[in-house]
């Protein structure tokens, strides 16, 4: 029976959950695929944990003994980060070794020139997208005879639980944080998460496959979660919508628009139900129409799964077949101004009259037409009212948003959230 064995970097929460995964699983796995996977050498600065930890495997502090060892045929970083990540996996390709790793940051911002590698060996990310969730394989070949009109999903399991505990138990934003921190969903500092910054690093990777594109990470308009209250979620669940932070990317004549924001969508849409820290990634193609995957999109059993399953692809296909993913060329962004959405503002004003002409007349300069208006009765100074607009081009709702802030009238700041009302994030009204 063939032997793989694997250089592991990084001995964290996924690279102990896929020690852990071959230790009770390595049995089943040589009779699915005909071959004995096992780790090798472990390499993590904290040396003296990982040998009480790991037996049976050799273990260093410096990973260039790991991509060195001849006998090593796949190396696994999951350190995480630019530097040395990016070095570690180079290296690995370059000395024609299979590469797996989990790191969305490193393939987001500089995957273009990870792809572009001249070196022989394969690279597989599966474990970098929706945790245990086959998306990316799915992507790659499932679909491959299909071209991708557009992907919209829910990629950060710290943000969705949060909104899901806001909608269901009618918590603030700041109560729904601490419960995600304290059951283990949020980091101690969750900027990452819920400013956006996680989903967009998963939606641009998901758009370079999708559409064969090097993707500038800069370039993606990000927007999280920290502006929505309870208010908003009233409203919303009112007009019959859910609101769901979304990472969306369509093709729009020869051109990418790509971005993340939260973004209120009918509760019938097939993301709506998806609860909890759960991940959930719909692509919209041409020959089958909208596919779906969900599942938990973190934790160390899913994406050592995720990362089992590249070793065992790459280490089982003839090598010699380059990093696998070709880019043709860089994306071209739609110009922001000319993007179509439909809105929903809510502008909390003095409660006085000729109010909502004001605000009417400003948005109709501006070539943005009103779908509804909501002003409950509220007794006091100031009070919420909700527009919902039909669709408009983004320049022009930005310079109305300018002019609506500067009246006298106006407290505080204004909250804007896009709607996404098709069923399929392609799909044109």
């Amino acid at each position: 029976m063939k032997k793989i064995r694997i250089g592991l970097v990084g001995y964290g929460t996924v690279g102990g959950g896929l020690y852990r995964l071959l230790e009770q699983n390595a049995g089943m796995i040589a009779q699915r695929t005909g071959a004995e996977f096992g780790i090798k050498t472990i390499c993590d600065l904290r040396t003296d944990l990982v040998k009480k930890s790991a037996k049976g495997a050799a273990v260093t502090a410096d990973w260039k003994q790991v991509v060195a060892d001849p006998d090593i045929d796949v190396v696994v970083e999951l350190i995480g980060g630019i530097e040395p990540a990016k070095s570690i996996v180079l290296a690995a390709l370059a000395a024609g070794k299979g590469v797996v790793t989990a790191n969305k940051k490193l393939l987001a911002e500089e995957g273009a020139e990870i792809f572009a590698s001249p070196g022989s060996g394969r690279l597989g990310f599966e474990a970098s997208v929706g945790g245990g969730i086959p998306c990316i394989l799915s992507l790659r070949h499932g679909l491959v005879g299909n071209r991708v009109r557009s992907i919209m999903g829910i990629l950060n399991g710290t943000t969705n639980y949060i909104l899901t505990r806001m909608q269901e138990q009618d918590l603030p934003f700041d109560e729904a944080l601490r419960d995600a921190q304290e059951k283990g969903f949020a980091e101690a500092d969750p900027t990452f998460d819920i400013e956006g910054y996680d989903a967009g690093h998963k939606i641009a990777l998901l758009s370079m496959i999708a559409f064969n594109k090097a993707i500038s990470f800069k370039d993606i308009p990000i927007e999280g979660i920290t502006q929505i209250n309870r208010i908003d979620i009233s409203y919303a669940r009112d007009m019959g919508y859910v609101i769901k932070l979304l990472g969306i990317a369509k093709s729009v004549d020869g051109r990418i628009d790509l971005r993340v924001h939260p973004t209120m969508i009918p509760a019938g849409h097939h993301l709506a139900s998806v609860r909890q820290e759960y991940n959930s990634i719909m692509f919209d193609c041409d020959m089958t129409g909208p596919v779906i995957f969900t599942g938990k999109g973190a934790g160390a059993g899913p994406t050592a799964s995720a990362v089992m399953a590249d070793i065992a692809q790459i280490a089982l296909q003839e090598a010699g077949r380059g990093p696998s993913l070709v880019t043709d060329g860089a994306a071209l962004f739609i110009e922001p101004g000319r993007r179509l959405s439909r809105y929903y503002l809510r502008i909390q004003t003095e409660d006085r009259p000729g109010i909502l002409s004001q605000i009417g007349g400003v948005l109709g300069r501006h070539q943005i037409s009103i779908s509804s208006v909501i002003q409950r009765e509220i007794h006091a100074e100031y009070v919420p009212l909700i527009f919902m607009t039909h669709e408009a081009e983004e320049a022009g709702m930005s310079a109305a948003l300018g002019e609506i802030r500067r009246l006298d009238f106006v407290r505080g700041d204004v909250m804007l959230m896009r709607v996404e009302d098709s069923l399929s994030a392609g799909e044109r009204k």
